[in-house]
């Protein structure tokens, strides 16, 4: 009679089980976003708004694509337009003054959990 396991047995079953840790431990850590994306969006949006002298609308929707629009005139239209990484989990409007303040539109205002802005100078800071 055999008592035990052979060593090729166990190590079946350790490649077995890091893999299935490897396939659940990113469902354990919440999703790191890279804000560097966001926060030069920010700056091209405050560098619009102080050159148009006008507000700046930045609208960014789930999948990460973004217009920005002037606030004189809707027949204007949008000012520039892409894509970055998703960031929100719901659409959301930044409101870009000339004088370079910026904050979340009111139906926005729960994206200000996901990202911390100061409001005077648009920069992004740690939720």
């Amino acid at each position: 009679m055999r008592s035990g396991f052979t060593l090729i047995e166990l190590l079946v079953v350790l490649v077995l089980m890091g893999l299935a840790a490897a396939l659940v431990a990113p469902a354990l850590f919440p999703p790191r976003h890279d804000a560097s994306a966001l926060r030069a969006l920010l700056g091209s949006a405050r560098d619009a708004a102080a050159r148009r002298g006008e507000v700046v609308y930045l609208r960014i929707d789930v999948g990460g694509r973004w217009r920005m629009e002037g606030g004189a005139s809707v027949l204007e239209g949008t000012l520039a337009a892409g894509r970055m990484e998703p960031v929100f989990a719901t659409p959301v409007t930044l409101v870009v003054s000339p004088l370079g303040s910026c904050a979340f539109d009111v139906q926005s205002s729960a994206a200000a959990a996901v990202v911390a802005l100061e409001p005077l100078t648009c920069n992004l800071r740690a939720p």
